[in-house]
């Protein structure tokens, strides 16, 4: 040992000094470290809780077995929570409660899983993650004084019945403010049984009372010369009786390998009952630290005492529930429209890094992205990210550091030259069901605005039915710009509301809001200070809103009203058929929203599309064929030629032609799109270059060689009918066996037949007439008789009507 309490080895066993035990205050906190942790709090719940959880009548309510350990951070006047489970808890709790000092319970809040991100990150990371919203100035007070407890809560959510529940007290654990990774710790030989009955009040200790563990808070220190700090929390590995001082050995193990990292024994002077604090920091190797965040070590505590009592547990990523977000922005506008994109990166609980990224209008296809550390302007490749989105398997340890130090960014870039995109990474709290996730704010283009500025929002809403939002924008002052709107489409034309801030809520949205949320149907803003031009805008992502949140409805099976029915505002009184009119009546594409029956080109897939029942039906543009004098053009955006006649002309969009509401640029054609049979390829419609006049004649048809009756339509969208083919005839079916060869012309005339126009007639024979520009008149017949040809045209009679038609 080289020191009072120091030793410098990487395996190493020691006994440290007196002066480093705790007193009768479970923790001591220096004043910068103080500073530091006032947002951070933390809670191990095990059996040994001093609190009695008590239900609406007071009665206790037993223990569970198993033990959890949660984290807390106080943000503007929210209390954000995350908990992990011992792999022994096998049934999952119900609810998480909040409660006073005397086990009253203040907060339930439930635990059922909310489609959406917030469910998928808590399958990936084996967390619970939530939010107090809005905690009232006295339970804050509980919270500083630490007098608020957190329980989780079995039994029947239908009745939401107590059947039994695991407790612990909110604290504020040493590093908090630091932590990278963190350790549950649970009996290695757990109790056979426990009571059953309901719990006794504290300080009753002749009995065991439940389940003991602890939690540990770690730090590590990458680098030249890497390092690890633990502060350990637990309870129980002390016999009931202990009062005097003990010793605690603290062993950190990588068992595949048969490695011993960390073998230290500390004395307590003295033992509690139900809570302890030890603090061991030690160097460590590089490899070791790569262990470390790959999930692969061990921790064990045990008292020297009593090693039966020992509790272990695996180290893994840190407890808190947190995502890595930021905007991707181009530093210089050398395209139009910029590069643009967003990144989203978590760890899982296997100790890979999860990320997303999403990119538009970035001119290559197959991007160098990377991870890097920023430190001023030194700059240092961490990672290589092969796909935007993926699984990194095998991070390097370099990664947690700056990660959880905001010392991070993304890179996009060629495969040479500078960055396209970056961003550097920043932590989000992820407490509430968000839909897919972040959402990319989208310039306009009505306003000019910095080369870096971007940005990205998050929308949430809560079981009591509160919207809230969180917007990042970077390269520009935000707040200077006026303030957030929602704009919705739900029922009516829509509506927009001011937010304010670049963060809040709201806490009682309209029905239609919230309609507009659960379908997609929403937009946010961010409006200049006329509160009327767009400068940042995006289409919010779907929210899964919780079912009671969303408007009752009258029943329709017995023309009675449902039970949740209550009167309201006309807003608030929304039909089953007004909730399948807002799904069914809009269709989004491309981040663009269109009501039902309207239709629109999208030029990126030249598809000309239409809104039918919520979902857009697309199908190729047909070009119509062009005569032009001189070559064709095909500006940007337009999917047809186009004909300027001219070869001094020089094409531009202004002063297009309009035709039901829709634009053609100058010079095009097109055929008329009828909803629904779709295109009408029997007109031809043309926007003049020089007129900006739109002409639409329909196909001229030629004369048919047949009867009206033969013609027929080769398919449905054919505009002219047309007359069969004439198969022609093998020469023994020209011949019949039982006649003679065909008559000439002049033998039919020689026999008293007549010249027609179609070709000579025999005697006796009637004919209808063909007109070459009406095809054959059925309405005329014409006779031949002895060389001469007489047609009279058919006369009908009046009709006898009952009444007149008008």
């Amino acid at each position: 040992m080289n020191g009072a309490g120091a030793c410098q080895i990487t395996i190493w066993t020691c006994i440290l000094p007196p002066d480093i035990v705790q007193e009768d205050s479970p923790i001591v906190i220096t004043n910068e470290e103080d500073e530091k942790n006032m947002k951070y709090f933390a809670s191990f719940l095990t059996g040994r809780s001093p609190l009695c959880v008590r239900r609406d009548d007071m009665s206790g309510v037993p223990v569970a077995p198993g033990v959890a350990t949660a984290r807390f951070t106080f943000r503007r006047r929210h209390l954000y929570w995350s908990l992990i489970l011992s792999p022994s808890i096998q049934i999952p709790p119900r609810a998480v409660a909040f409660l006073d000092k005397e086990g009253r319970v203040l907060l339930e809040q439930s635990l059922k899983k909310i489609p959406g991100i917030h469910a998928t990150y808590e399958e990936k990371t084996d967390k619970l993650c939530g939010v107090w919203r809005r905690v009232p100035r006295q339970y804050k007070t509980l919270l500083r004084d630490g007098d608020l407890h957190v329980a989780l809560l079995w039994g029947d959510a239908r009745n939401n019945s107590i059947d039994s529940a695991l407790s612990g007290r909110i604290d504020r654990y040493p590093a908090l403010s630091s932590e990278m990774f963190t350790t549950l710790l649970e009996p290695e030989h757990p109790p056979t049984s426990i009571g059953e009955g309901a719990c006794r009040d504290y300080p009753a200790m002749e009995y065991e009372d439940g389940w003991w563990g602890g939690t540990a808070v770690i730090t590590a220190v990458a680098g030249a010369t890497p390092s690890l700090y633990l502060a350990l929390i637990f309870n129980g590995v002390f016999p009931k009786t202990a009062v005097t001082s003990h010793f605690v050995r603290v062993v950190l193990t990588l068992p595949e390998k048969n490695q011993t990292i960390i073998d230290q024994v500390q004395r307590v002077s003295k033992p509690h009952y139900d809570f302890n604090v030890l603090e061991v920091s030690t160097p460590v190797s590089a490899a070791e630290l790569r262990s470390l965040a790959r999930g692969r070590l061990l921790l064990t505590v045990e008292a020297v005492d009593t090693p039966e009592r020992r509790i272990v547990g695996s180290v893994r990523q840190k407890a808190a529930c947190e995502v890595y977000n930021t905007p991707l922005v181009s530093e210089r506008l050398s395209a139009t429209p910029a590069p643009e994109g967003l990144a989203l990166l978590y760890i899982d609980k296997d100790g890979s890094l999860v990320y997303d990224i999403q990119v538009d209008n970035l001119g290559i296809t197959d991007p160098k992205i990377t991870l890097v550390e920023e430190q001023g302007k030194r700059h240092s490749q961490v990672e290589i990210l092969d796909t935007r989105i993926g699984v990194l398997a095998r991070p390097s340890a370099r990664i947690f550091q700056p990660l959880y130090e905001e010392q991070l960014a993304v890179h996009i870039s060629a495969d040479t030259g500078p960055p396209i995109l970056r961003g550097r990474l920043t932590s989000r709290l992820l407490p509430d069901a968000a839909g897919t996730g972040p959402a990319l704010l989208h310039r306009t283009g009505q306003v000019r605005l910095p080369a870096a500025m971007a940005g990205l929002a998050w929308l949430s809403v809560d079981s009591l039915c509160g919207l809230y939002y969180e917007t990042v924008v970077t390269g520009g002052n935000a707040r200077s710009w006026s303030s957030w709107w929602l704009e919705t489409h739900a029922g009516t034309e829509g509506g927009a509301r001011e937010l304010g801030g670049e963060e809040g809520w709201l806490l009682e949205p309209a029905a239609a809001e919230l309609l507009a949320l659960h379908v997609g149907a929403a937009y946010l803003e961010l409006r200049a200070r006329d509160n009327v031009t767009v400068i940042l805008r995006t289409r919010v992502p779907q929210i899964s809103v919780p079912p009671s949140c969303l408007p009752a409805v009258p029943g329709t099976s017995d023309n009675e009203l449902s039970a949740k029915y209550t009167p309201g505002p006309l807003e608030d009184q929304m039909t089953d058929y007004s909730l399948f009119r807002l799904n069914v009546n809009y269709c989004t594409q491309r981040d663009k929203f269109y009501k039902l029956g309207e239709t629109w080109t999208d030029t990126e897939t030249c598809s000309k599309c239409w809104c039918v029942l919520g979902m857009p039906r697309c199908e190729p543009v047909q070009c119509p064929p062009v005569n032009c004098l001189v070559p064709t053009i095909k500006p940007p955006g337009q999917c047809c030629p186009i004909c300027t006649n001219s070869t001094t002309a020089v094409w531009s969009e202004n002063g297009s032609c309009v035709l039901a509401g829709q634009s053609y640029a100058p010079g095009s054609s097109w055929h008329p799109y009828l909803v629904p049979g779709g295109y009408d390829t029997c007109a031809i419609c043309t926007c003049n270059f020089d007129t900006r006049q739109i002409q639409c004649p329909r196909v001229k048809c030629p004369p048919l060689r047949c009867s009206e009756k033969e013609a027929y339509r080769p398919d449905k969208k054919a505009c002219c009918r047309v007359c069969p083919e004439v198969k022609a005839k093998k020469p023994d079916e020209e011949t019949p066996k039982d006649q003679g060869a065909p008559r000439t012309a002049e033998e039919i005339l020689a026999e008293g037949g007549c010249k027609f126009p179609d070709g000579p007639l025999p005697n006796g024979k009637e004919v209808h007439p063909s007109i070459h520009s009406h095809g054959e008149q059925r309405c005329v017949t014409c006779r031949c008789k002895d060389g001469e040809v007489t047609c009279v045209r058919k006369r009908c009679g009046r009709a006898a009507c009952a009444r007149r038609r008008r």
